[in-house]
């Protein structure tokens, strides 16, 4: 088990917080992974996966966690302060980007962002292939990463991403809709498609993706709970 100093804590939305961690020594990851948290907020404690955000190439980690009403791992980790130490098990996981000669989309929603945001951070650089981000939130107040996104697109030619809400203000300018809606529009030919977010979003999209004609071994996913 590693311990992780807590290094800073952002509020990103308005329950949506950013956890940056000193990077324990000889803790090493995939861009795609997970850690395990031991929750001790309580005799037992409990333990709760949150995928890591940040590139491997970062010296910090950084988790990107959304406080769930009632849920003990997320307001218990919402309570910690700058200098606090922090459990954790991994890394976890397979959900890393399995070829890079072809083009990928990655399909988000809310939080499932986070595995999407390590993995382009790290591959940009040296994967030419295309790659799309599709991402959903309910509400502008739930945006965040969005200047980041943009700084990389600007960067990378070969970097693009949409940005669509569910339950737009009147005054929003940008895509709306859920994201099966923008799935349905993109000619999905030989790409390999990432889901990350909750579990009857990532059941739509593949159903999407399998009428389309996309092999099953193309198809990514990770859900949330």
């Amino acid at each position: 088990m590693y311990k992780a100093k807590i290094i800073e804590k952002k509020e990103l939305t308005h329950d949506v917080f950013e956890l940056i961690l000193k990077k324990p020594e000889g803790f090493n990851f995939k861009a795609g992974q997970f850690i395990t948290a031991k929750i001790e907020d309580q005799n037992p404690p409990c333990f709760r996966g949150y995928s890591i955000a940040s590139s491997p190439k970062n010296k910090n980690i950084e988790l990107c966690i959304k406080t769930i009403k009632g849920g003990r791992g997320s307001n218990w980790l919402n309570s910690l302060k700058k200098e606090d130490e922090l459990s954790f098990i991994g890394p976890n996981g397979e959900f890393t980007l399995q070829n890079t000669n072809k083009d990928n989309i990655f399909v988000a929603t809310g939080t499932g962002i986070a595995p999407f945001k390590a993995i382009i951070e790290k591959h940009l650089e040296n994967h030419k292939n295309k790659m799309h981000l599709i991402w959903g939130l309910r509400h502008v107040e739930d945006i965040c990463y969005k200047e980041l996104f943009e700084e990389l697109a600007k960067k990378h030619s070969h970097f693009t991403f949409d940005l669509t809400l569910s339950r737009p203000a009147d005054s929003w300018k940008g895509k709306s809709g859920r994201v099966t809606k923008l799935i349905q529009n993109y000619d999905i030919k030989d790409q390999e498609v990432y889901i990350c977010g909750l579990n009857d979003m990532i059941t739509s999209v593949e159903e999407i993706l399998k009428e389309k004609g996309l092999p099953e071994n193309q198809i990514h996913f990770e859900k949330y709970d």
